[in-house]
């Protein structure tokens, strides 16, 4: 009998990371990363009430994405019910240093990575048609603009509206929502929120301070639960009040 497993791209550390974390304690999953002892680590911390396998691949290698996956499918006879895609590379640069090379790989991992994955798994001779869930996870400057972020932001507002066009267009049987996390203490923030007056300026932007992967993972866990069973289409801003907050725009 298959193994029905949800996977987790960008599993490696950070937001990725702790989603797997707290999904392992109730599902099969896989967890997708490009670094095997970054991928190690995570597998370490997760679960071992269910299976967690690993899945070593560079997203950005686009052509031979669905080879990769589909081969481990059937290596370890698994079917796929939910994504959650965390994977995201960040290149924050003025307009006039950008080069095509650099739009393409970031886009390559932040965006087309996902359609090539999503593909395949409604597949039903891949997948069977197991595919009920997908969870993208995007960023509140995919409504915003920021100095320098322009790639960045312009890859999660496309997550954001393939993931509207999908949920049209999969459901009933696939619910498809998109989670949208503001200033978020991870390894890739860290080094930013250790520099006092950054981290003075954040607490006054944020009205629940910065926040952590946990915080992330619990909204994401809701939206794969049955208790989101009539969520589709929507984005979840996870930003401690961020956006809201007009006295600091």
């Amino acid at each position: 009998m298959s193994k029905i497993c949800t996977l987790i791209t960008g599993a490696s550390s950070g937001i990725g990371q702790k989603i797997a974390i707290q999904l392992s304690k109730e599902k099969n999953i896989i967890i997708s990363g490009r670094v095997f002892e970054k991928l190690n680590e995570t597998l370490s911390l997760c679960s071992t009430e269910n299976e967690v396998i690993s899945w070593v691949f560079d997203l950005e290698n686009i052509l031979n994405l669905r080879d990769s996956l589909e081969n481990l499918l059937k290596e370890n006879d698994i079917l796929v019910d939910s994504i959650v895609h965390c994977a995201g590379n960040m290149k924050v640069m003025h307009m006039r240093n950008m080069d095509y090379k650099s739009s393409l790989q970031l886009f390559n991992i932040n965006f087309f990575s996902i359609t090539e994955i999503i593909a395949l798994l409604l597949k039903k001779k891949i997948n069977h048609s197991q595919l009920k869930n997908i969870v993208f996870i995007s960023a509140i400057l995919g409504e915003f603009g920021a100095p320098g972020h322009h790639l960045y932001s312009a890859s999660k507002a496309a997550l954001d509206g393939l993931m509207r066009s999908l949920a049209v267009e999969l459901a009933p049987e696939i619910r498809v929502n998109s989670v949208l996390p503001g200033g978020v203490k991870t390894p890739m923030s860290e080094k930013a929120l250790n520099d006092t007056i950054i981290l003075e300026k954040a607490l006054k932007e944020y009205p629940l301070g910065i926040g952590d992967t946990e915080d992330i993972a619990n909204m994401v866990e809701f939206l794969l639960s049955d208790k989101a069973k009539w969520i589709t289409g929507q984005q979840f801003i996870v930003d401690g009040g961020r956006t809201i907050n007009l006295s600091h725009k």
